[in-house]
């Protein structure tokens, strides 16, 4: 190899050295280059707005007014308004993520002593308050009327009574179902505990000097689980609580439903009631009420086989 070819030689080596060195230098640039458009772009989705939900008006991130309602709200008392309770509770704790509801079913009765205490925020009543449970120290609220139905075992057919007859059933002065076109059989005649808002709202209604209970029973879903396995037994429930295992029957001819109570052709009825202490400033107790008499509210309650009360 001549002196010429070796020169050529070295030329070209150093031509391709020179040519991958600006290759090298090319690759680390764009490396570098994506590094930053990468972390340029973690950035923008950390920061991102907003973007509306096309299937509610809302938007994904949340509405910032309803994440400043946060804590745990507390119902006691009713057992009969267990399932509106449940069913406001639970749309609630949707619309404001940060709320949880809590219900608690010990009775009407228990509602006052419970917020009294502090045990409890809002008391539920399927009834009035008394004059004896200061009724001055509370804010009430009637958020729903209830029929209360008298049900039966779904095979019994007997399903039409009169007011007359119902009161006699519960009194004792009727006893065997053939005295109301039944099969003669013995009437099991279920009520509930004394402290109980359906027991009052009933006896207020079907008005006796007594009332021959064979049990009385602490909740409406007792009462129902009870009649469902009896085919001769008879008790009062919440309308909305009434299922596939029991018939609600007819009063003086008038079907047990929630049209004939909202128009009053049904009468055995009462009202449903929330109660907090007066004075009380809690921004969680105020958002429950607010979305109490929202529509979102009263399709919920709708939803749970009650009449809505808006005020």
């Amino acid at each position: 190899m001549n002196g010429s070819m070796i020169e050529n030689l070295f030329k070209n080596v150093r031509r391709k050295l020179t040519m991958n060195k600006k290759v090298l230098i090319s690759v680390l640039a764009a490396a570098a280059t994506c590094t930053l458009v990468f972390a340029g772009c973690g950035e923008a989705v950390t920061n991102v707005s907003p973007t509306p939900d096309s299937t509610t008006g809302s938007t994904v991130a949340g509405d910032s007014q309803n994440d400043k309602i946060s804590g745990t709200l507390t119902l006691n008392g009713s057992t009969s308004m267990t399932q509106v309770c449940q069913a406001l509770g639970e749309a609630f704790q949707t619309k404001y993520p940060g709320a949880k509801v809590e219900k608690t079913g010990t009775g009407s009765g228990a509602a006052v002593q419970a917020v009294e205490s502090g045990n409890a925020l809002i008391g539920d009543l399927s009834r009035d308050l008394k004059d004896d449970e200061n009724p001055d120290n509370f804010e009430k609220v009637q958020i729903a009327i209830d029929g209360i139905a008298v049900a039966v075992n779904k095979n019994n057919p007997v399903t039409d009574l009169t007011t007359e007859q119902v009161t006699k059933i519960f009194s004792g002065e009727i006893t065997n179902w053939k005295e109301v076109s039944g099969e003669d059989h013995t009437i099991t005649v279920l009520g509930r505990e004394a402290n109980s808002g359906t027991r009052d709202g009933f006896e207020g209604i079907f008005k006796a000097d007594r009332y021959a209970y064979a049990a009385e029973l602490t909740s409406t879903g007792e009462v129902v689980n009870r009649i469902g396995s009896d085919p001769y037994a008879i008790g009062y429930i919440s309308l909305g609580s009434v299922n596939d295992t029991v018939t609600p029957c007819k009063i003086d001819g008038v079907e047990a439903t929630e049209e004939n109570v909202s128009n009053g052709t049904y009468t055995a009825s009462r009202p449903f009631i929330q109660i907090y202490k007066k004075g009380s400033d809690s921004e969680l107790i105020q958002a429950w009420f607010d979305f109490v008499k929202s529509d979102e509210g009263q399709a919920a309650m709708k939803e749970a086989g009650v009449i809505p009360v808006a005020e």
